[in-house]
């Protein structure tokens, strides 16, 4: 007499789809993780090297060295100071003054810690002669000045520049660049500073 088998007795396979479709997201997702896709993106701005343009929006600035000096001052003694030279290109249409350009750009002596350079020590130099003004596409380097207490020379600087933006005048129907101390910082680049100088 045949045997007959049931449908119970049949040994029951576990489906093979319902693996596949669960076990592909998990070795994406283990994939992606270990070359870093998962994880949050940077933010803040960019550490830039010494040397590297920085684009602010209307300048396109690279700094170039730090040095302490001695300033020479109108009437009284030298003023020992901290000096940065930065390489400066107004990529605008219009000319602006050296003190608006300082606006953008502020040193940061400690983690969150901001100082404005000095508008009245500040200057821009174009072969050999000294100049208050950015015009359009003529490259010119900037002495970004601070003051510092007598005997004191830094190791180093880390200068951060501030983002300017693009946009309509509150007052008016013009547009132009703009930039204020809650402007977001583009990029940070520390300066080795040389020790002393004389200027």
């Amino acid at each position: 007499m045949a045997h007959t088998v049931t449908v119970a007795e049949r040994p029951r396979r576990r489906p093979r789809t319902a693996l596949v479709v669960i076990g592909v997201p998990v070795v994406v997702i283990g994939v992606t993780a270990a070359f870093g896709g998962l994880r949050a993106a940077p933010t803040g701005p960019a550490k830039t090297a010494v040397g590297r343009p920085i684009d602010q929006g209307p300048f396109t600035v690279t700094a170039l060295n730090a040095r302490t000096a001695d300033v020479k001052q109108f009437s009284g003694p030298p003023k020992h100071s901290l000096i940065v030279t930065a390489r400066v290109v107004n990529t605008s249409a219009k000319s602006w003054g050296i003190v608006t350009f300082l606006g953008g750009v502020v040193a940061e002596p400690k983690p969150g810690r901001y100082a404005d350079a000095d508008p009245m020590d500040s200057i821009g130099m174009i072969s050999g002669a000294k100049t208050s003004d950015l015009h359009p596409r003529l490259p010119l380097d900037v002495q970004l000045v601070w003051a510092l207490p007598a005997g004191t020379n830094p190791g180093d600087v880390t200068l951060a520049f501030r983002k300017w933006t693009y946009g309509q005048s509150f007052t008016n129907d013009t547009f132009d660049w703009t930039v204020t101390k809650q402007s977001p910082f583009t990029a940070k680049v520390t300066l080795p500073v040389r020790a002393g100088a004389r200027s």
